[in-house]
């Protein structure tokens, strides 16, 4: 069993269920935008294997893998799962470096990523289980028009809702809003 099998497999079925339904969007964002299949694929899969790890085990293995915390990390160590499962991958080599990008920032988003990342951004934002007033018109958006127009929607959307938790956006993905909206 692959490293993907069984980290999917200690998941719990509500994650599990999450994992297969990005996946889904992503099989369909990856055809309309001319995505590679394989690599849609395993960045779906790939991207909340260590999302239910307890915030001390993230820490300590993002330390073990070489990653160096940020301020924000620090304060909340649960935006470490990206990192994680990214370098997981990369380590069994599995994937590329597209794939690994998309699973690091798919919860920060990051200035200037690739098409497979911002889809991945989108995809994990809009999937069907998500429930916000504006997804239905997101996942039109990301399907009839561009993943850029999504991508710069799906980082306004996701500041708008860590403003109504009080809770701090991450740097990068203030910076990536501040550049998408400037080349727009």
């Amino acid at each position: 069993m692959g490293i993907i099998e069984d980290r999917f497999s200690q998941l719990s079925e509500h994650r599990q269920q999450h994992i297969l339904r990005v996946a889904k969007m992503m099989k369909e964002l990856a055809a309309i935008h001319h995505l590679s299949p394989t690599n849609a694929q395993l960045a779906a899969m790939g991207h909340d294997l260590a999302r239910e790890m307890s915030r001390d085990v993230l820490t300590r293995e993002a330390k073990r893998l070489g990653l160096e915390l940020s301020s924000p990390e620090r304060e909340e160590p649960v935006l470490l799962h990206g990192p994680v499962a990214a370098l997981w991958l990369q380590q069994a080599n599995i994937g590329e470096p597209e794939v690994w990008e998309a699973i690091r920032y798919h919860t920060t988003a990051a200035p200037r990523l690739s098409p497979l990342a911002k889809a991945l951004f989108i995809a994990d934002g809009i999937e069907p289980g998500r429930r916000f007033e504006t997804r239905t018109h997101l996942e039109h958006v990301a399907k009839e028009k561009s993943l850029d127009e999504a991508y710069v929607l799906m980082l306004k959307e996701t500041m708008k809702y860590l403003e109504s938790r009080r809770l701090k956006p991450h740097p990068l993905m203030i910076e990536a809003l501040r550049l998408s909206e400037e080349s727009s």
